[in-house]
């Protein structure tokens, strides 16, 4: 092989260190930034897929979300159907008549109901009123009394519930009534009535 000049093995090997750094350039400068790129897409496209999962799921959720809701409303309008509405406060005479049937509970007297507030949550949209029973009955009796009271009337609410012993007949006088009286109770309770609000 012939050997080169010095000046042409200079040339020679500035070119071969220009081409290194033109390769090494185009590397770092072009390849490097595309392929980062490209892992960058590849993430999103992971993320957007991701997305759309969910979304899919979401649509295919639509029905049944809509068919409880549709059954939570029925739900409501019946329960809404059988609460109290207006001004006329009769329904709390009525509405004692009615959860009393079956139970041997004696209700001497019911207040009048009251407007009050239920403090429940800001914007609810039920108005509420208050009012007192006062009554006598036997310890199991009451029990009974109560526990359908609040099973047949999810938007009535007992609060302020005090028992008291004795009963109407605590002034008899022969032996058998005094002791009957002695098992009865007395009680009182405050009922919070949600009121169906007027269209």
């Amino acid at each position: 092989m012939a050997r080169l000049s010095k000046d042409k093995r200079d040339r020679l090997i500035l070119v071969m260190i220009g081409t290194i750094a033109a390769v090494v350039g185009l590397w770092f400068g072009v390849i490097k930034t595309r392929q980062e790129r490209i892992e960058e897409s590849k993430a999103r496209l992971v993320v957007a897929m991701d997305n759309l999962d969910k979304a899919t799921k979401r649509v295919k959720l639509a029905d049944k979300v809509e068919a409880d809701l549709e059954i939570a409303t029925r739900k409501l309008k019946g329960i809404e159907d059988t609460m109290a509405s207006g001004a006329d406060y009769s329904w709390a005479l009525l509405l004692l008549e009615k959860a009393r049937a079956g139970h041997e509970v004696n209700v001497i007297d019911v207040t009048r109901p009251a407007k009050g507030e239920v403090g429940v949550l800001a914007q609810f949209p039920y108005d509420a009123a208050i009012f007192s029973i006062r009554g006598t009955a036997y310890y199991h009796q009451f029990g009974r009394f109560l526990a359908d009271f609040e099973n047949r009337f999810p938007y009535f609410r007992v609060q302020n519930l005090s028992l008291g012993p004795g009963g109407e007949s605590a002034t008899a006088s022969d032996g058998a009534a005094a002791r009957t009286s002695d098992e009865k109770l007395t009680f009182k309770m405050e009922i919070i009535a949600l009121i169906k609000p007027t269209q």
